[in-house]
């Protein structure tokens, strides 16, 4: 089963995952916005709360891309974005990988909890189990962590990450935030 990508309006990601579906009918088997879930204080108390990790972005999955391509080519919404190309963005092994290892079947990164033993991150629970080389930064105030896409290819797939193509995952410089609560630090 391949994965692609569609950019869509942002704030509209949901109503946008409906059409394609709806368009793409048993060609799309999952199409879904990311979500992150994040640890806020709110009116003194903790709670956690979702956010789009990607937003404007569709992730979607189907055996037949052709069929589903040119379904959403023939939507007369002005919503939906295709690759540079006009086709639908194929995400690489690497990224692909990479929302498998993070994402839950609901599409949302669950937040994890870890502490830092010597200098060193340990992740006890969560989607980050067992990924400690992909987080580039940790922040212990905001209760999150910047993964490193770039690294994705070496940590999950291990294979050279040279050989990796372009990635269509639109990830900011400083990385891909996600939550991360670190309970002790020795």
């Amino acid at each position: 089963m391949a994965r692609f990508v569609v950019q869509v309006v942002p704030s509209r990601e949901d109503a946008a995952a409906r059409r394609v579906a709806a368009l793409g009918g048993d060609a799309v088997q999952a199409c879904f916005p990311l979500r992150r879930q994040m640890l806020r204080k709110k009116a003194g108390a903790w709670s956690y709360a979702l956010e789009p990790l990607f937003p404007g972005y569709l992730f979607l999955a189907s055996d037949d891309p052709e069929a589903v391509d040119q379904a959403l080519r023939r939507s007369t919404q002005p919503d939906l974005v295709l690759g540079a190309d006009g086709r639908l963005a194929t995400l690489s092994d690497a990224e692909a990988a990479l929302v498998r290892a993070l994402a839950d079947a609901e599409g949302v990164v669950r937040s994890s909890r870890g502490r830092i033993v010597e200098g060193d991150l340990v992740v006890e629970s969560g989607p980050l189990v067992g990924l400690e080389r992909l987080v580039r930064r940790v922040d212990r105030h905001h209760r999150a962590a910047w993964l490193d896409p770039s690294c994705a290819a070496e940590v999950l797939l291990g294979v050279d990450p040279s050989r990796v193509a372009a990635s269509v995952l639109p990830a900011a410089s400083h990385g891909i935030k996600v939550g991360l609560e670190v309970v002790s630090k020795s």
